[in-house]
């Protein structure tokens, strides 16, 4: 007895369906909705990134925030223009291209590499797969992308 063609498309659509990723507009990992009125809606996480996102190897990302990333309790990195030592962590083809984590926002924005290491964890467990944000405090994200030179992140 041959099964339908039709019995296997339906399998096909059901199993795509639960495997396609996608990403979750919540303000925490556990699934709790924003405290936000419905015309000031609050994305606490969103996978968006340059149009290289889909390029940068995964592997990358995880080797930048699992080697590179200084892991301490001292907020040490901070944006561009903030007068903390280290941006983030990137790490990619020699010191070309890579997957970056690093922090954006103000100069006020600060954080432990204890801090984005958590972060970075909370952006794939929210749905990302290669680029995203967590937003945090004001105005300030820890940001997962496509880094054109490695060396500019220190």
């Amino acid at each position: 007895m041959r099964p339908s063609l039709s019995i296997f498309a339906a399998f096909a659509a059901v199993f795509n369906a639960m495997a396609a990723p996608h990403c979750m507009n919540r303000t925490d990992v556990n699934g709790t909705s924003p405290s936000s009125t419905l015309s000031d809606p609050v994305k606490t996480y969103d996978c968006d990134g340059s149009v290289m996102c889909s390029t940068l190897k995964v592997q990358w990302c995880d080797e930048a925030v699992n080697w590179s990333l200084i892991r301490t309790d001292e907020a040490i990195y901070g944006p561009a223009g903030s007068g903390q030592p280290h941006l983030g962590a990137c790490h990619g083809r020699g010191t070309d291209f890579g997957c970056a984590i690093v922090l954006e926002g103000s100069k006020e924005c600060k954080r432990s590499g204890n801090d984005i290491w958590w972060d970075y964890q909370e952006i794939r467990k929210s749905g990302c797969h290669h680029c995203g944000h967590k937003r945090w405090g004001n105005g300030c994200s820890t940001t997962i992308d496509y880094y054109p030179e490695c060396d500019w992140v220190r």
